[in-house]
C-alpha cells in the first residue's frame, strides 16, 4: 500500500513537472507554434498574462474577427489558444476542433484538444485525439510528450514511458527529446 501511494506521489510530481516545461519547451515557446504567425505578444514581446494586454479583449477581438471570416484557421487556432492560456479548455476544445476541420493533418492541434480534454477530466477522448494526431504525422514529439503526460496523469507508467520513449527516439538532442529523457530518468530514480 505504501509502495503504491509513493508511485501515485511520483506520478503526480512527474506530471506537474512535464505539463510546465512542455508548456514551455513546446510549440507555444516564444509565442509562437510551429509553421504560424506569433500567437499574442505585447509590444514587448511578452505574453499576455506579464504584458498589459487583456485577454478578455484579445478574445472578443478575434472573435470578432472571426466573425467576418469564420473559416479563417489561424484566427480560429488563435482564438483556441486564448481560451487555452486562460484554462477555458471547454472553449478551447471547440475551436480546435473547428480548426482541424480545416487542416485535419495538423498534429500540434491533436496534441492541444488531446491536453485540453485532459483538463477537463477526459484522459481517456484526450488519448484518442492524440492518437489520431499520431496516425497523422508519427514523428511529431511533442504529441508522443503530451501523449506520455497524460498517461502518466492516468497512472499508466509503463505506456507513458513508452511514449517518452518514443519522444526522444525521434530526436534525443531537441528541447522536447530532452525533457523526455529527463522524465525516463526521473521515473528510473523513483523505482
Amino acid at each position: 500500500m505504501q509502495n503504491k501511494k509513493v508511485v501515485i506521489g511520483v506520478i503526480a510530481a512527474v506530471f506537474a513537472v512535464a505539463v510546465v516545461l512542455g508548456y514551455l519547451i513546446g510549440t507555444r515557446s516564444g509565442g509562437v507554434r510551429s509553421g504560424d504567425a506569433p500567437v499574442y505578444s505585447n509590444a514587448a514581446g511578452t505574453s499576455p498574462s506579464v504584458g498589459v494586454t487583456n485577454r478578455s479583449n484579445i478574445i472578443e477581438d478575434l472573435k470578432a474577427g472571426i466573425k467576418s471570416n469564420p473559416n479563417d484557421p489561424d484566427l480560429l487556432l488563435r482564438l483556441a489558444d486564448a481560451y487555452f492560456e486562460q484554462k477555458q479548455f471547454a472553449e478551447a476544445v471547440n475551436y480546435y476542433k473547428k480548426v482541424i476541420g480545416i487542416r485535419p493533418n495538423d498534429a500540434d492541434v491533436y496534441t492541444e484538444i488531446g491536453l485540453s480534454l485532459h483538463y477537463l477530466g477526459n484522459s481517456q477522448e484526450g488519448l484518442k485525439y492524440l492518437d489520431e494526431g499520431i496516425k497523422k504525422n508519427p514523428y511529431h514529439q511533442r504529441i508522443w510528450l503530451t501523449k506520455g503526460f497524460i498517461l502518466a496523469g492516468t497512472g499508466d507508467i509503463a505506456s507513458a514511458k513508452k511514449a517518452w520513449e518514443k519522444t526522444k527516439a525521434i530526436n534525443s538532442e531537441s528541447p522536447i527529446g530532452k525533457a523526455a529523457s529527463d522524465y525516463l530518468g526521473q521515473i528510473a530514480v523513483k523505482k
